[in-house]
């Protein structure tokens, strides 16, 4: 973990000085070492990236723990935090009145509020980072169908915010059409799964039905052909006792 403070400083270099292929290339080393080398979890990388979030001057090294938090998430199997990585309305603010934001769409937010020459940093190094999880999270077969529909549709619903953010009004109209058609898968699967539900409990009110249907025949069945005890009143007031087979009690 010794390199990692360097990496990340390094880092933040690149970014300031505008040289993205060798921050990418600091990125991918602080991912591998992070992967292969420390123990740790993809709970407790989100949670040091948030703790770089909540400093005024450490929002560039954020980034790159995410993108490291996103990678383990995937290996873990939880899509769900790997979306969080990318975007994550952590909580409301009393005070300001806005809602605190997490993950890369987080730290745009105060890169550009800090200086808004922050844009070009953002819309040629992070964006393309958010898209890379985005892609990842697209391929992962360990899921649902449903999930994946659900958390690729709120990355990209952050995708879309980073891209005004930047005023590329093209790409956030392209990232928002994209939620969109996941938003629709998943509206298909609610449908199905519902369509599939209302049949099952039909078929077992069916069966319930047939059930109760089969026992009243049976007991007609047993009691037909058999002696009924009748009680019948006289004109007198004298009550007699008859015998029916034909009697079919209900």
């Amino acid at each position: 973990m010794n390199q990692v403070p360097s990496l990340l400083q390094e880092y933040k270099s690149c970014l300031a000085t505008r040289k993205f292929d060798e921050a990418k290339k600091t990125n991918k080393e602080i991912n591998y070492l992070i992967a292969n080398e420390i123990n740790t979890t993809g709970w407790e990388l989100r949670r040091f990236a948030n703790d770089l979030l909540l400093k005024a001057d450490c929002f560039e090294e954020s980034i790159p723990v995410y993108f490291a938090a996103a990678s383990l998430f995937k290996k873990e199997g939880y899509l769900m935090w790997m979306s969080y990585c990318v975007g994550d309305g952590v909580g409301y603010d009393v005070v300001g009145g806005v809602w605190w934001y997490g993950g890369m769409h987080g730290a745009n937010k105060r890169m550009i509020e800090r200086d808004v020459t922050m844009k070009e940093v953002v819309k040629r190094h992070v964006i393309p980072l958010m898209h890379d999880i985005k892609n990842q999270m697209s391929k992962m077969t360990s899921v649902s169908e449903k999930d994946k529909c659900e958390w690729m549709s709120m990355v990209l619903e952050y995708i879309t915010e980073s891209e005004e953010l930047v005023n590329d009004d093209v790409a956030a109209k392209e990232a928002w059409e994209e939620s969109k058609v996941w938003e629709e898968r998943k509206r298909r699967i609610d449908e199905e799964e519902r369509r599939i539900e209302e049949e099952r409990e039909r078929r077992i009110d069916d069966e319930k039905e047939r059930r109760i249907d089969e026992e009243r025949r049976r007991g007609i069945e047993e009691k037909r052909g058999k002696t009924c005890v009748v009680m019948v009143e006289e004109d007198n007031g004298c009550i007699v006792v008859e015998e029916d087979k034909r009697c079919i009690v209900m």
